[in-house]
């Protein structure tokens, strides 16, 4: 069964599926054993409580949010309602065709779950990674595997859109940096509003690394301004430096341009 507040979107999948589109998902899961949700954070809190005391028992709910923070309270609640909980983060979107070498992070994986092992192990035989961490260092990741790269590309286009750049035209005369940028605000742009606006507000640790972004933005600023090359060139050199640590660095121009080949 599926269940979705677009009920025309809903159908559409239910047919294509061969589901059953359901109104009142507190109507219908008395025979549940398995109820996913892919919803943002703060509806997922909210359908959680909602139906906290109709869930039947020998359910295992498996819950994907991006940010974990604001469904902690509702998970530590149903935990001590002895209701397992799988709750995990793909990190790839639902576009990907492979899930090799892909990584998906668990906060909460139920012990002696027949479920919950058979859901990770169908992961783990297509090739992804398990790999568990807490909530509290997931969000911590979080503000920066997301939120920043989210607030970087809505920063960056509205400023083409305020500054009146035709996108047509910068596409055709782009070169491959600006080609690969605008292709991952492309695709950022295409999700949903609801999720983007949990991943850039809800996780704890989001304003301070986004207020030292901007701090770094205006001392870059600072320095143009002021034509201070040298004051940019240190800073490009130490950040060669901090890059440098991790051994992919060296592979990065090779990646960098696979990655826009694969675009022609």
């Amino acid at each position: 069964m599926i269940s979705d507040k677009n009920r025309r979107a809903g159908n559409t999948i239910a047919r294509k599926k061969g589901f059953k589109f359901v109104d009142r998902l507190d109507r219908s899961i008395q025979s549940v054993r398995l109820l996913v949700f892919a919803t943002p954070t703060q509806i997922t809190s909210q359908i959680l409580s909602r139906l906290t005391t109709k869930l039947p028992s020998g359910i295992l709910l498996v819950e994907m949010s991006s940010i974990k923070e604001p469904i902690r309270s509702t998970l530590q609640r149903l935990g001590k309602l002895r209701v397992p909980i799988l709750s995990i983060h793909p990190m790839f979107g639902p576009g990907t065709r492979s899930l090799r070498g892909r990584t998906v992070l668990a906060t909460s994986i139920p012990k002696r779950n027949a479920q919950a092992t058979k859901i990770l192990s169908i992961f783990q035989r297509k090739g992804a990674r398990i790999i568990r961490c807490t909530i509290k260092e997931h969000d911590y990741l979080m503000s920066a595997l997301l939120t920043l790269p989210h607030f970087l590309n809505v920063a960056m286009v509205k400023a083409l859109r305020v500054n009146r750049f035709r996108s047509k035209r910068l596409r055709a005369l782009s070169g491959t940096t600006f080609s690969l940028q605008s292709l991952i605000a492309e695709v950022m742009h295409q999700e949903s509003p609801d999720n983007v606006t949990s991943i850039l507000m809800d996780a704890r640790n989001s304003p301070d690394i986004l207020e030292e972004y901007v701090r770094q933005c205006n001392e870059i600023i600072k320095s143009v301004r002021r034509g201070n090359r040298r004051r940019i060139v240190d800073a490009l050199n130490s950040n060669r430096a901090y890059l440098a640590r991790d051994g992919g660095f060296r592979k990065a121009y090779w990646n960098f341009n696979a990655a826009v080949a694969s675009l022609r």
